[in-house]
């Protein structure tokens, strides 16, 4: 894990606020409160990035953003990684098909950070913008995981073992070999994901984090039936992208589903995301573990 005393990690923690709030401005103070800083090394950090560009400094409202020289950086980040350019033409394509939320995500540094968000917004549940991170952690990222050694599928689990009830254990258990032969994830709406202010993992936060866990449901960690005949609906559907070594590089997602969705319907999303994950494998030239 990162050393949070390192300057370094700082400027990385005020990168990672602001791309999480693309569309915001925030004053010096909004930035450091959030992140643990004080406000000299808050200003120290904002004054160098701004004069580098990778900021923008609002002189009268005296307030920051992302600056312009990040679009360079992250247009030569998208083509290193080609893979999450053609997830977000396949997923335009996709949203507009299901008018659904859809999104792409990847693992760093042990959560899953979004990187891709196309259609209109239907919920605020889940992850739902670009920049917004997670903790990896049971019943979250479920494809990324059920592809994985056995070691990691038990270090998964053992995350949650001391704190979720038996029966959502148990399912979380059956879950992912089920995930491998089917090629999606699924589960039911229930428990609200744990937010908090620029990611910041406080113990307040952990704390709101493990109570979530212990009163997940077994369909709100994975359906069996499909979530055919769940009276609160679907809370997403999830397939993985391959790598050309055979790990999952992206996880594919379609959220905002209506809760009133026919079984047919259901089917017909799990089965046009599962192809369009299949579709982003096959142009990096990826293959699915045992095939």
């Amino acid at each position: 894990m990162p050393d949070p005393s390192n300057p370094t990690t700082r400027v990385i923690d005020v990168l990672n606020f602001l791309a999480a709030h693309p569309m915001e401005s925030f004053s010096l103070a909004d930035i450091a409160r959030p992140l643990g800083l004080s406000n000299g090394s808050a200003h120290r950090i904002l004054t160098t990035l701004a004069q580098a560009k990778f900021l923008y400094r609002n002189e009268s409202q005296r307030t920051y953003s992302l600056g312009i020289a990040m679009v360079a950086i992250g247009e030569a980040a998208v083509q290193q990684h080609r893979g999450v350019d053609v997830a977000r033409r396949e997923l335009t394509r996709l949203a507009v098909e299901l008018n659904m939320q859809c999104s792409a995500s990847a693992v760093v540094e042990n959560e899953i950070l979004v990187l891709v968000r196309e259609g209109v917004v239907q919920t605020h549940r889940g992850l739902t913008r670009v920049g917004e991170r997670r903790p990896l952690l049971p019943p979250l990222g479920l494809c990324y995981i059920a592809w994985s050694s056995e070691a990691a599928i038990e270090a998964y689990i053992a995350k949650a073992e001391p704190y979720m009830a038996q029966d959502a254990l148990e399912r979380l258990r059956e879950a992912l070999p089920l995930i491998r032969q089917r090629g999606y994830a699924i589960a039911a709406s229930g428990q609200a994901p744990v937010r908090s202010p620029a990611n910041r993992r406080d113990e307040a936060y952990w704390s709101s984090v493990y109570e979530t866990i212990a009163n997940l449901t077994p369909n709100e960690v994975q359906f069996i039936d499909n979530g055919e005949h769940h009276p609160n609906g679907i809370a997403y559907i999830g397939a993985p992208v391959f790598s050309p070594e055979g790990e999952v590089v992206l996880q594919l997602v379609v959220s905002g589903i209506p809760r009133d969705l026919s079984a047919p319907r259901i089917r017909h999303c799990a089965d046009r995301l599962r192809a369009t994950a299949a579709i982003v494998t096959n142009e990096i030239y990826g293959h699915i573990p045992g095939m």
